[in-house]
Parts: structure tokens; C-alpha cells; sequence
């Protein structure tokens, strides 16, 4: 059976703001449910779901630091001049 977690658990795991969880739980970056519960219901998120989104991040963040590196500008042989 698969572990389901809420977003505050999310959250602490990710070690996010539970806002930015359901920020991005809205733009459709972590897959969650919505069940009935209290008046509006709550999002509940799949372990694996989890796991699978913090893998994702760790890999795009790997990547991104990975970028070839600038050249730096060619410079003038010269010297500055007194001013």
C-alpha cells in the first residue's frame, strides 16, 4: 500500500512552506489528490508522487550547474592610465 502524506507533512519533508506545496500542487509541478474532508477538503500527496518530484528537482538542479562556464571577455594588454 502506498503511504499517503498531507501537505504540511510534504512540506516539513521538502523543507518548504506547506503555501509553496499547494502552489505547486495548482500548477500541476507535484501530483496530489483532493479529498473530502472538513468544508473545502484537503490535498493529500502519494509517497511515491513525493519521491519521484524530489528526484525530478534534484536533477534539474544538477543540470543547471553544469552549464558551460562564460568565456571571460578579452582584456586590453595595456595598462590603465593615470588619471
Amino acid at each position: 500500500m502506498n503511504e499517503i502524506l498531507t501537505v504540511s507533512e510534504t512540506a516539513q519533508f521538502l523543507k518548504k512552506h506547506p503555501d509553496t506545496i499547494r502552489r505547486w500542487i495548482g500548477a500541476k509541478k507535484l501530483s496530489a489528490r483532493k479529498i473530502a474532508a472538513g468544508g473545502k477538503g484537503v490535498f493529500v500527496i502519494l509517497k511515491n508522487d513525493l519521491l519521484e518530484f524530489a528526484v525530478s528537482k534534484v536533477v534539474e538542479q544538477k543540470s543547471k550547474q553544469k552549464k558551460i562556464p562564460k568565456k571571460p571577455l578579452n582584456r586590453s594588454t595595456q595598462g590603465q592610465l593615470p588619471i
